[in-house]
């Protein structure tokens, strides 16, 4: 929602999910007012140059596979930020059909402070530069770097017992986070490009390097790759990629765990040190638009009968801190076909392959899903889809009485952390996300949920999913 004047306006967005009425009341997923904004465009007194600013907390998204949207892996290949900041762009014509442009932003981001959580305070700073070639191409560059700066948060002391004395601070209580490590990094550079191709369709394709070093402190000013900063809970990109976080040893121990990534073992905690390099690419094709094009009409827009589809893939390649995780590659693609048979109707299915861990097959799986999708016209903004999907698992169970991955808090030495019960075999089956959606998705348990509402045992990875969903965009 805003509001201003011709060249400037303020604005502010609300945002949620699991809506109460049909569900439950998780305050978690109940943002409220999350983002506001002032937004300037002034006139200059040049036609060909262009520029605008923003300041507040508002998103600033870089990498987004789509023509219009975030592709469909709903993902940023460079990221998306979540700070409050500022933000300005220049652009700049060279002539009719050259247009240069320029971005750059600064912001911080406050971490949830919760004694569970890793992330620190954390700044943003980033630059990107564009060339847009007549209309019909663009190619960009960006880097963005957020570092945490900020001392270790220290509680009051337990109580001391009859007759023993406790100075002020000796006992700092840190159950979970860890202690004592140095301020991280995270930072994300790259490449992308974009391409109109007439009668051939369009092809996005870029490529991207995520360098960390001790980023499991770094909170989540950058979102990318699906992944929430460097450490926020267990949402960042060193769970996602590099493997578990270190956790510290508990209530009034000064000593976090140490990783143990040296003998290739499933015992190793991540500090968030590594990279992760990624190739991202989007094709889309209309059989209709081909027609039309070919024969020298002008660009197909919707309206009519059309087969379209998109093919899709993302590749990421893994270096890490932990020996079982470095050197691996994840891969996934699919493909979403589409046939518009009438203004109101069409009939869709997707299919995707992910494969998580390129030293395991057996994690890997497979989604099909139709879909049909009513609308009140060939071109729209509103659309209500009703959609069935299949999982397809290489091993959706693991060894009989063994959850994929038991993350009960006992006291033992062994397991993936300290604290994290291993039982061999584990790993050869379908793994939940390291921080699965609340309240009740596949591995979602008491531990993991802040509510504290879901005990053991945990639910099965889905076989059978139906969704009903209602979409409007302006």
């Amino acid at each position: 929602m805003g509001y201003g004047h011709g060249w400037g306006a303020g604005v502010v967005a609300m945002q949620g999910f699991n809506f109460t009425d049909a569900s439950w009341n998780l305050t978690n997923a109940q943002f409220g007012i999350s983002q506001g904004y002032v937004h300037l465009r002034p006139v200059l007194p040049y036609e060909n140059v262009r520029f605008e600013a923003k300041a507040g907390v508002f998103w600033a998204r870089y990498g987004m596979a789509g023509k219009w949207d975030a592709g469909e892996y709903d993902t940023y290949l460079f990221g998306r930020t979540h700070v409050a900041g500022e933000l300005m762009r220049l652009e700049f014509d060279v002539n009719d059909a050259t247009t240069l442009w320029f971005e750059k932003g600064v912001g911080v981001k406050r971490p949830n402070p919760s004694q569970d959580n890793n992330a620190r305070f954390t700044v943003l700073a980033h630059g990107h530069v564009g060339l847009k070639l007549g209309g019909n191409m663009e190619f960009s560059a960006h880097y963005l770097h957020s570092f945490a700066r900020e001392e270790d948060r220290i509680l009051p002391p337990r109580n001391p017992a009859d007759g023993v004395t406790v100075n002020d601070y000796q006992a700092p209580n840190y159950p979970s986070a860890v202690m004592d490590a140095p301020d991280g990094s995270l930072w994300v550079a790259g490449a992308d490009a974009r391409f109109e191709l007439g009668a051939f369709g369009y092809l996005y394709a870029g490529y991207s390097h995520i360098g960390a070093s001790d980023a499991i402190v770094v909170a989540p000013a950058i979102e990318v790759l699906h992944s929430f900063g460097g450490g926020e809970f267990s949402n960042g990109v060193t769970d996602n990629y590099f493997g578990p976080s270190c956790r510290g040893y508990g209530p009034y121990n000064t000593e976090r765990e140490a990783p143990k990534n040296t003998d290739g073992q499933l015992s190793s905690c991540s500090l968030g040190n590594g990279s992760v390099d990624s190739i991202l690419a989007q094709y889309e094709f209309s059989v209709q638009n081909f027609l039309q094009q070919s024969q020298g009409g002008q660009k197909f827009w919707g309206e009519g009968k059309d087969l379209k589809a998109v093919l899709y893939g993302m590749l990421n390649m893994v270096k890490s801190d932990v020996a079982m995780n470095d050197g691996i590659t994840k891969l996934k693609y699919g493909i979403d076909l589409q046939y518009q048979a009438l203004p109101w109707l069409t009939f869709a299915t997707r299919y995707d392959r992910v494969q998580p861990h390129s030293r395991f097959p057996e994690q890997s799986f497979s989604i099909l899903s139709p879909r049909v999708v009513f609308k009140s016209n060939w071109v729209t903004r509103e659309q209500i889809s009703f959609q069935y999907s299949r999982y397809i698992y290489n091993q959706r169970e693991c060894a009989e009485g063994v959850p994929a991955f038991n993350t009960s808090d006992a006291n033992d030495d062994e397991g993936p952390r300290r604290g994290f019960r291993y039982v061999a075999g584990q790993h050869r089956c379908v793994q939940p996300p390291p921080a699965p959606t609340s309240p009740e998705s596949f591995g979602a348990h008491q531990e993991n949920q802040d509510p504290k509402t879901r005990g053991a045992p945990t639910t099965r990875p889905d076989v059978n999913v139906f969704k009903i969903e209602a979409s409007m965009w302006w």
